[in-house]
């Protein structure tokens, strides 16, 4: 197996999009759990990330070796043996590293290794699909949360604004996996228009938010979304042109993928985490482009 097989097979440039949940989960966790649990929490978001995107190529194999016969597994670069031993055993280590953080993040840990197979393998084709894997990326933020926990209960009497950053990335994720359903074949107008009518809702409710709080965090919350719609603009732009067209869809996931942080550094500012440490979240963003020249990234 090579590395750029491997890298290929774990979609490597979107990795840092969950590096970026776990570090905004454990600051709005409250941030004091000292470095070690936060480097353990980043590499546990790491590989359940490169875990479920391998299992995605695994549960995808037939459909790959007729729409996508280049990739990895369909070539035969990387058996799905070989698939389904790394992403148990990056599960099974990103588990270790949650119970030496703080075992509360290894008990939601349990629960996303359940949502990543239960999208893979149960629901990535019915209508349940772009909520199961919101899901995913909830827990996965969720875990970054739990590193802070003095208990497990300490999940059930979460604040209303960390509680509406955990809404928040469900409902962004569930627009995009919406989105990507039909990246291959190309979109209909409609899923396009509703994909679009999601993401004005999710802007809207974030909106709403900061108006009811009026805040300079509230400021700097609608500063951030202006400039991730700065990023979205062009791919978004030419997505509502062509809606049926299959390149306008996938370079329009990429980039929703990639700036997944600004989702983050919202949600962060929403909690009131102090300013510096959420602007910092957005430095996720940088490795992104460059990766992205070399791997492809859904």
């Amino acid at each position: 197996m090579k590395s750029r097989d491997f890298f290929q097979l774990v979609r490597i440039p979107t990795i840092f999009s969950s590096l970026s949940n776990a570090y905004a989960g454990y600051w709005m966790g409250g941030g004091l759990a000292g470095i070690k649990p936060l480097l353990l929490g980043l590499c546990a978001a790491a590989l359940y990330l490169m875990a479920g995107m391998a299992l995605n190529d695994v549960a995808d194999f037939k459909v790959d070796k007729v729409e996508r016969p280049g990739r990895p597994l369909p070539s035969g670069a990387i058996s799905r043996v070989t698939a389904w031993l790394l992403s148990i055993g990056m599960m099974l280590l990103a588990l270790v590293c949650q119970w030496f953080a703080n075992p509360v993040a290894a008990c939601v840990g349990v629960l996303l290794i359940a949502a990543i197979f239960l999208y893979n393998f149960g629901l990535k084709g019915t209508f349940l699909g772009p909520a199961s894997m919101g899901l995913c990326r909830l827990l996965n933020l969720l875990c970054g949360i739990a590193l802070c926990a003095d208990g497990t209960s300490d999940l059930f009497y979460l604040s209303n604004p960390v509680l509406c950053a955990l809404g928040s990335l469900w409902f962004y994720i569930a627009c995009v996996t919406w989105l990507a359903r039909d990246e291959v074949g190309g979109n209909s107008p409609l899923r396009v228009r509703v994909f679009f009518a999601g993401l004005a809702a999710w802007v809207g409710m974030w909106l709403v938010f900061a108006v009811l709080h009026p805040s300079l965090s509230a400021l700097l919350l609608i500063v951030v979304l202006g400039v991730h719609a700065k990023f979205l603009y062009a791919p978004l732009k030419n997505l509502w042109g062509n809606p049926l067209s299959p390149p306008a869809t996938g370079k329009s996931i990429g980039p929703l993928l990639r700036t997944l942080p600004f989702t983050d550094v919202v949600g962060m500012v929403a909690v009131g985490v102090f300013w510096p440490w959420a602007l910092l979240g957005l430095a996720w963003l940088l490795p992104g482009p460059f990766l992205m020249k070399r791997f492809y990234s859904t």
